[in-house]
This record gives C-alpha cells, sequence and structure tokens, in this order.
C-alpha cells in the first residue's frame, strides 16, 4: 500500500511540474465557438475568452514565456496568433461581427495589441525581431491594415475610426516610429521606413485622402496632416539621394 501511494504522489508531482510549463485557459460562453491552442516549449501562456456564436481563436506558441490574450465578444470574429520564439506578447480584443486580427511574432520581446470594435474589420501584425512593438485600434467597419516589422525596437501606431479606411506600415530597422491616424471614410496611408530612427506621423481627417511615406536611411522626420477630402500627400526621404516619384 505504501509503495501505490509513493507511486500516486510521484505521478502527481510529476504531473503538475509538466503542468507548470505551458498554460492554457479556455472560456467559451455561447454557440459554435470554436478554439485551437498549441504550445511547444517552455512556460507558454495563452487565455482565450469567447462570448458569443461562430467565433474563432487559434493559437500557436513554440518557445518560451510568450504570452497571449485573445477575447471575442459577437459573432463570426477570428483571430490568429502565431509566437515562436522568447518573451512575445500579444493582446486580441474584438468586440462586433465578422472582425479578423492576425498576429505573428519571431524571435525576441515583441508586443503587438489589437483592438477591433465594429465589424468586418481587419488587421495583420507581423513581427520579426527583438523588442518590436505595435498597437492597432479599429474603430467602425471594413477598416483594414497591415503592419510588418523586421529588426529592432521599431514602433507602430494606427488608429483607423471609421469605414473602409486602410493602411499599410513597413518598418525595416532600428528604432523607427510610426504613428497613423485616420478618421472618416475610405481614407489611405503607406508607410515604409529603412534604416536607423526615422520618425513619421499621419494624420487624416475626412474622406479618400491618401499619403505615402518612404524613409530610408538614418534620422528622418515626416509629418503629414490632411483635413478635407481627396487630398494626396507622397513624401520620399533619402541619406544622399534618391529616387523620384
Amino acid at each position: 500500500m505504501k509503495r501505490l501511494l509513493l507511486s500516486v504522489l510521484a505521478l502527481l508531482v510529476a504531473t503538475i511540474g509538466f503542468a507548470q510549463f505551458n498554460d492554457s485557459d479556455v472560456l467559451q460562453v455561447g454557440m459554435k465557438n470554436k478554439s485551437d491552442v498549441k504550445q511547444v516549449g517552455w512556460f507558454n501562456d495563452s487565455d482565450v475568452l469567447q462570448f458569443g456564436f461562430y467565433n474563432d481563436a487559434e493559437v500557436d506558441q513554440y518557445g518560451e514565456v510568450n504570452k497571449s490574450l485573445v477575447l471575442q465578444l459577437g459573432a463570426d470574429n477570428e483571430a490568429d496568433v502565431m509566437q515562436m520564439g522568447v518573451w512575445n506578447d500579444s493582446f486580441i480584443f474584438q468586440l462586433g461581427v465578422g472582425n479578423k486580427a492576425d498576429a505573428d511574432q519571431y524571435f525576441w520581446k515583441n508586443d503587438s495589441d489589437i483592438v477591433q470594435l465594429g465589424f468586418d474589420n481587419t488587421a495583420y501584425v507581423d513581427q520579426w525581431g527583438w523588442e518590436n512593438d505595435s498597437y492597432a485600434l479599429q474603430f467602425g467597419g471594413d477598416n483594414w491594415l497591415a503592419v510588418d516589422q523586421e529588426g529592432v525596437v521599431n514602433t507602430s501606431t494606427s488608429i483607423q475610426l471609421g469605414y473602409k479606411n486602410w493602411g499599410i506600415v513597413e518598418q525595416e530597422g532600428f528604432a523607427n516610429d510610426s504613428d497613423a491616424w485616420q478618421i472618416g471614410v475610405g481614407n489611405g496611408q503607406w508607410t515604409t521606413q529603412e534604416g536607423w530612427i526615422n520618425d513619421s506621423d499621419v494624420l487624416q481627417v475626412g474622406m479618400y485622402n491618401f499619403s505615402y511615406v518612404k524613409q530610408n536611411g538614418l534620422g528622418h522626420m515626416s509629418t503629414v496632416v490632411q483635413l478635407g477630402a481627396g487630398n494626396c500627400s507622397k513624401v520620399k526621404q533619402y541619406n544622399g539621394g534618391g529616387g523620384g516619384f
């Protein structure tokens, strides 16, 4: 009997020990919600909370100490998270109908926050490197955003308030910073930063305004403000020459 008890105790200790390596919590309230979580490595943490109907969440974590939180309230929202590396952090919050969010994080200490409030909003965030930071807020309907960060300590903030706004942010290098605010209908902005310590700020208020910013090199600064409808701005910045528009 003593040997049996010791065997059971050893099994319980082993089970608890292994359970502490990765942690997954799923709460589903409603109908036809779907969650798929895969964790490979040590001390990864995933939380999926779904309230409503036909929401879908998929989380894949490979590595150590990655953290993901997905919160879905409404119907037919979709969230996909891929984390491969160490200490990556992803937060997705969806409130509404038909929103789609995708966050891919590779390597070390990348941070992504996606907040979608409304319907049929779409956001893609890809982070490759170390300590890149992306914050995306979509409020309204049919807004579209894609953020691609490759390098070290790049920062992107994208705010879309309205309907059918779209944005693209591409960052490659070190300590680039992009801030883009779109308020209205059908505004479009495309920001590309390649190099070190470039800074871009874009504010669009109105309808169908367009901004394109390309920064290549070191230490460029650009500010674009568009108020009204149908305005178009193109900015290209280089060190030591560059091509025309």
